[in-house]
């Protein structure tokens, strides 16, 4: 299985138009409204490497009114995933949910992915290749909630250089 994470920026005011033509694209498995530097953020899943750049470069990118992408790709080493599709719709219907990428030294990823296993909110976790090593998805009740998460458990752990937080938006977006 091959996996990425693209995020989307897009002209102002056009997130449901390019949400609602993403679920078209077969190997997006998740699509959320998000609101900070990026506007959407994807996650994709497909059992070859082709087939999903495929979908990235002639799905995504040729979009009308997206403006930019930036694509995570994630390793084949294992990640985290604590929750199963059940799960996760009632924590859609009764959390709010960000993620958080976060760059660190590759020799410090083990380390770092054991310690986020340990923290409740963190509900799945993937090593990426390229710019950031790391990307982890939180859920906890309010945003304050994320935030003292990110800067009390997150950031405290050893090893982390740096984080980006995306938060996701409510209700905007699909989940497959």
């Amino acid at each position: 299985m091959v996996k990425a994470y693209v995020l989307i920026v897009n002209e102002s005011g056009k997130e449901d138009y390019i949400i609602s033509n993403l679920i078209k694209i077969p190997s997006i498995t998740d699509a959320y409204g998000t609101f900070g530097t990026y506007d959407i953020l994807t996650k994709l899943k497909s059992s070859n490497e082709e087939d999903l750049q495929h979908d990235i470069t002639n799905g995504i990118r040729k979009m009308p009114k997206i403006r930019g992408i930036t694509t995570l790709l994630v390793d084949k080493k294992p990640g985290i995933s604590k929750i199963n599709k059940i799960e996760q719709k009632v924590l859609d219907e009764y959390m709010v949910h960000a993620f958080i990428t976060i760059h660190c030294s590759k020799s410090d990823e083990s380390d770092i992915m054991e310690r986020l296993q340990e923290i409740p909110e963190v509900v799945e976790a993937d090593i990426l290749v390229g710019n950031y090593e790391i990307i982890c998805k939180l859920s906890a009740p309010t945003y304050n909630d994320i935030s003292n998460i990110i800067s009390k458990k997150i950031r405290k752990v050893q090893g982390i250089k740096s984080t980006l937080t995306i938060n996701v938006i409510n209700k905007q977006g699909f989940s497959r």
